[in-house]
């Protein structure tokens, strides 16, 4: 087994963020928190990212836009309530996480054998904290996110900089996380090899790169690893 430095998303792959934000978000005009959460994806990922970058971090610029998408006029107290509700969520993901069951088995045992490395977009410290409290050990030799790398999915400068920053050549390196776009395409387009963690059984569509190997879990993705 050759030992790699593995980079690993936190939001989908590790930890499910998803069932977070709904939770929160449930009855928001009238929707299921589920539909509103995959709008605000919709609206963050494929339109703010893509046209506007320099607004990532610009809450209610999104929120204008997730109203248009929803067919819903904009009411500034009930942005408001949807910030606030999107704020708890978002540190909810490390006050009060909840874990993939399959996370800290997968952790334990690619910590034996590699480097590994959380590559996430927002507050890489505390979600790794979070994990070592859960697992009791520490997983990671470096904690990234966008106020150290850039945007994930942001062309590929994001895991430029990761390769760089580590010290590592791009050959030794292997992405593991759940997003096409920001984890998959973007390690791709650094010329590194790719996981794609696919729990929810997604389409690969013909205008992204497909990944190295797709796992349906992160026990699958260790078999792998373990055989490369």
């Amino acid at each position: 087994m050759t030992k790699k430095v593995l980079f690993i998303d936190y939001d989908g792959t590790l930890h499910d963020s998803d069932a977070k934000y709904a939770r929160r978000l449930d009855g928001i005009l009238g929707l299921d928190g589920m539909q509103i959460w995959k709008a605000y994806l919709h609206v963050h990922r494929g339109i703010v990212h893509v046209r506007y970058p320099e607004k990532h971090d610009d809450f209610f610029f999104h929120q204008r836009l997730l109203f248009d998408y929803l067919n819903k006029p904009y009411d500034d107290k009930i942005a408001r309530t949807l910030a606030g509700r999107f704020r708890q969520a978002q540190q909810e993901t490390w006050t009060n996480p909840t874990f993939y069951p399959d996370a800290l088995p997968f952790l334990n045992k690619v910590k034996e054998n590699h480097a590994l490395c959380l590559t996430t977009g927002d507050y890489a410290p505390e979600k790794a904290k979070a994990l070592e409290k859960a697992g009791g050990v520490s997983y990671f030799s470096y904690t990234f996110d966008k106020d150290h790398l850039g945007l994930k999915g942001h062309g590929s400068s994001y895991y430029n900089n990761a390769v760089m920053s580590t010290k590592s050549r791009p050959e030794d390196v292997l992405v593991i996380g759940d997003s096409l776009e920001h984890d998959i395409a973007a390690a791709k387009g650094a010329g590194l090899a790719t996981v794609w963690v696919n729990r929810r059984g997604t389409v690969l569509t013909e205008n992204l790169p497909g990944p190295d190997f797709q796992a349906k879990d992160l026990m699958e993705a260790l078999s792998y690893i373990q055989n490369l």
